[in-house]
């Protein structure tokens, strides 16, 4: 207080250096810039201000300095090799270096980017002081590089040429463009780098300062395809922090997936074919190898399946009906993991959350070691121990948490046209016990938070062709079954409910898992009981697959075929023992 206002006319060379600190630009402040000369105005001891002629530039508190300010910690690159042999566009960098010590590399930019100048200029300010770490992702081998970044040339209004002609690849050296960063060393790293970075935003990249990718910045990075699928040049990210979100994003026709339990959107498969196991009993006690660990006589779950169906490559999803383990732990379900990376080696269209549809069986949730005797059995969500694992393999593949049903659905576009939704019911809802497991049963709090979860109830395109998936039977499969009081049926017990609620929002199909038996069949069922209006009978087949890698039985996967018409459903037999080669077994033709 009582110190009276001063003011200062503030050089270009001034304004350079200490406001806004550029880097090493073609057209500095005051070089061809119409910003005019500043002056620094302080009206009181706490408010300063910039000024030019006629309009004002720049506010802040007295004690502190203007400087750009960096968000990010880092930049990844896009780039591919469209004018050089494929993995030449580093090799030729790299021999810059080798030859010289540093090479310049090219910034080019899409139709809906502009040059970030600021983002650079930081960046370069901080490079010069100290090098940076850059990434170059190359979109069309699926590689990863990093670069030591020690300068930014850029320009502000025109493209440039190389600042060093001798210093760039012969095959671009005398192209322009709008920046050309300075790299000491280009080396391949793991694409796993990506995921210890955080998207940041920073809006200046894209024309009018609006960015389309909103819903990823604060998101840890998922992998190098989440990247590919945007359309942009430049990233600018940070190290991830734990109170990051962390889940996938997939972006297609401009539309965003982000996981959820039930889809909203369809989701694009570009084939007509699913694929469906069950009972695979992944664990200590596998029947089937899920990878080599270097052993060429070894042959893998998915190169079984894929000899007795060559055409794997192009499924565009996979169904699992419960009974991924063989005792509900972790190691099972690592399993799980591995069988579903290594089935995505040889899929032309990968396996993601929105593509991937599974339920628990009796094997995957853990049963109390205590006995049950007269009273009723609780529910699985009263104990959370006992899905603890199953919960965590569902996290891995749908990026979220499950609903305490265990439940979900998805939404698929099929090559044909066809829409078609599945739903995954969870049969063991009730807790398991010594003298107690293995006895399926629904509830009709979980069909109602399925049917409304999909908007069902909303009579939303009554043409999709609805599939419900579930680990126990609607009808008995085995043509007799012990009797014993204390022995669970594998029909779960309220399945007049079931059947209620899938001919009630027209679900056509029912396919689960459970006794390691193949099992086809038609429901035909009125919707109205009475004698006077019995209506049109609505049929539901019933299909059991069978066990894909349960101990003592004809291993088998199905493939369903959804065309427009018809769904075709093929069994396949495979051999853990290589005795024979896989094969189809069944075909099975259902009207739509």
């Amino acid at each position: 207080m009582g110190e009276s206002p001063t003011a200062a006319v503030l050089t270009q060379e001034y304004v350079r250096k200490e406001v806004y600190r550029t880097g090493d630009i073609a057209n500095p402040y005051g070089s061809r810039t119409n910003w005019g000369e500043k002056v620094y105005v302080k009206p009181d001891p706490d408010t300063a201000l910039g000024k030019s002629i006629n309009c004002l530039v720049h506010l802040h508190k007295a004690k502190k300095t203007r400087r750009l300010v960096m968000d990010f910690e880092s930049i990844i690159l896009r780039f591919r090799d469209l004018v050089t042999e494929s993995g030449d566009t580093v090799k030729k960098h790299k021999a810059v270096i080798d030859q010289h010590g540093y090479v310049w590399w090219s910034w080019w930019k899409k139709g809906n980017e502009k040059l970030p100048v600021e983002a650079f200029s930081a960046f370069s300010t901080y490079a010069e002081s100290q090098s940076k770490d850059v990434f170059l992702m190359d979109s069309g081998q699926k590689k990863l590089y990093k670069a030591t970044c020690c300068k930014i040339k850029l320009s502000i209004d025109q493209e440039i040429l190389s600042p060093e002609h001798d210093k760039t690849p012969e095959y671009y050296r005398d192209q322009k463009y709008y920046a050309w960063f300075k790299f000491t060393s280009i080396e391949e790293c793991s694409v796993d780098s990506l995921r210890t970075y955080t998207y940041v935003q920073v809006d200046q990249l894209f024309i009018e300062n609006k960015s389309n990718y909103l819903k990823f910045y604060g998101k840890r990075i998922y992998g190098i395809n989440e990247l590919i699928q945007q359309n942009r040049t430049v990233w600018f990210v940070r190290v991830h922090k734990d109170a990051d979100l962390d889940h996938e994003i997939i972006l297609l026709d401009a539309h965003v997936f982000e996981p959820e339990d039930f889809s909203t959107k369809y989701f694009e498969t570009k084939s007509n074919a699913l694929l469906w196991l069950s009972d695979l009993h992944f664990g200590l006690d596998k029947v089937f190898r899920i990878n080599k660990k270097g052993r060429a006589d070894v042959v893998t779950l998915t190169e079984h399946i894929k000899m007795a169906f060559p055409d794997l490559p192009n499924i565009g999803g996979l169904i699992v009906s419960g009974d991924i383990t063989s005792f509900g732990n972790n190691q099972g379900f690592t399993d799980a993991q591995d069988f579903i990376m290594d089935l995505n080696r040889e899929l032309t269209q990968l396996l993601s959350s929105e593509n991937i549809i599974f339920c628990p069986g009796n094997h995957d949730l853990k049963r109390i070691d205590d006995e049950l005797g007269e009273k009723p059995p609780e529910k699985v969500s009263d104990h959370l121990t006992s899905s603890a694992a199953y919960r965590e393999f569902y996290h891995a593949i749908h990026k979220r948490s499950p609903n305490e049903y265990l439940a979900s659905g998805k939404k698929l576009l099929m090559k044909s046209g066809r829409t078609v939704e599945i739903v995954a019911l969870n049969s063991l809802i009730l807790q398991q016990y010594k003298d107690f497991e293995g006895h399926g049963y629904l509830s009709q709090e979980q069909l109602d938070f399925v049917s409304e979860s999909m908007k069902w109830q909303q009579s939303d395109n009554l043409n999709a062709i609805r599939i419900a998936v579930m680990h126990h039977h609607y009808l008995p499969t085995c043509f007799v079954e012990q009797v014993e009081v204390k022995r669970p049926s594998s029909v779960v017990y309220d399945a007049e409910r079931l059947m209620s609620w899938l001919q009630k929002y027209n679900v056509r199909f029912l396919l689960h898992g459970h006794k390691h038996q193949t099992f086809v069949s038609s429901v035909g069922r009125y919707p109205d009981a009475s004698l006077n209006n019995l209506g049109e009978m609505k049929s539901i087949n019933v299909i059991g697959m069978g066990g894909t890698g349960a101990e003592g039985c004809e291993n088998k996967f199905a493939v369903l075929h959804l065309e427009a018409n018809d769904l075709y459903i093929e069994f396949y037999r495979i051999y853990n023992n290589n005795t024979e080669s896989g094969k189809l077994v069944q075909k099975v033709r259902l009207p739509i």
